[in-house]
């Protein structure tokens, strides 16, 4: 049964706070509002405040920055765990290291655009000397590849996982992931190096990417644009981005921390 948040909706006590981007704390241009900003810093003075997201350790490591946050961050679909203060490597999952270089010579070859992490490093098509043994995530537009990429033989699909996810402006993405790694296997790994309850976890997504993750804690809230399947998986649920729906789930947990 999914709960609605609203002002009636008893305030949880929480262990940690994880946050989805896309389409959970990020706008369509990919920003994160001001309001969103300092409501996620105030958290994050009471307890571990983590980015979770299908985006390279890049990318998180930037807005895991400028929401001021010094607790272990998740990147790459769940396949790199990072400390933002000196991004050393806490976790991290490699694709196959023959797969990654047949999807690299595939995508290149068929002159798809994509983008990849290997432990950090950015790699993308115009990328000379790519490393083929550390590689967390390979992304894709969804359209592009995905029949391409099922239908085609070279791929060894039963060594990685091929994981949907969607943008800020609802474009669809697909990742090519190491086998059995997701956000829920991050969020075991989070917790275990924390020392904290998955059932005092906090966390909010709108993404199939996320359902792992939302399937794993104690506390967990879908957004009000979120799929069918997310909303199932989740035991509250909240307004969209566009209705506040993400303000009105922090201030539901600040209201747990005063």
């Amino acid at each position: 049964m999914n709960i609605k948040i609203d002002n009636e909706t008893d305030s949880p006590k929480i262990s940690a706070a994880l946050f989805d981007l896309d389409g959970t704390i990020l706008n369509s241009q990919e920003i994160i509002p001001d309001d969103i900003s300092q409501r996620i810093k105030h958290i994050s003075n009471f307890v571990p405040t983590s980015l979770i997201s299908g985006r390279i350790f890049s990318s998180v490591y930037d807005y895991s920055k400028e929401l001021e946050l010094s607790s272990p961050q998740i990147s790459d679909n769940g396949a790199l765990i990072f400390n933002p203060i000196n991004k050393e490597i806490i976790f991290s999952r490699s694709i196959d290291c023959e797969v990654a270089r047949d999807v690299f010579n595939l995508l290149d070859s068929n002159d798809f655009y994509y983008f990849a992490s290997s432990q950090g490093e950015q790699i993308n098509n115009n990328s000379k000397d790519k490393n083929f043994e550390n590689v967390n995530i390979i992304t894709c537009l969804y359209d592009d590849i995905y029949k391409f990429v099922s239908s085609n033989s070279l791929i060894n699909l039963s060594k990685i996982s091929l994981i949907p996810s969607s943008g800020s402006s609802n474009e669809k993405y697909l990742s090519f992931m190491p086998k059995n790694i997701n956000k829920g296997i991050a969020i075991e790994e989070y917790s275990s190096y924390l020392g904290i309850n998955k059932s005092k976890i906090f966390a909010i997504g709108d993404g199939l990417n996320d359902i792992e993750m939302l399937n794993k804690v104690g506390i967990s809230v879908a957004m009000g644009n979120s799929d069918k399947e997310v909303y199932n998986a989740s035991k509250f649920y909240t307004k969209s981005f566009d209705d506040n729906g993400t303000i009105l789930a922090l201030d539901w947990i600040i209201e747990g921390l005063n």
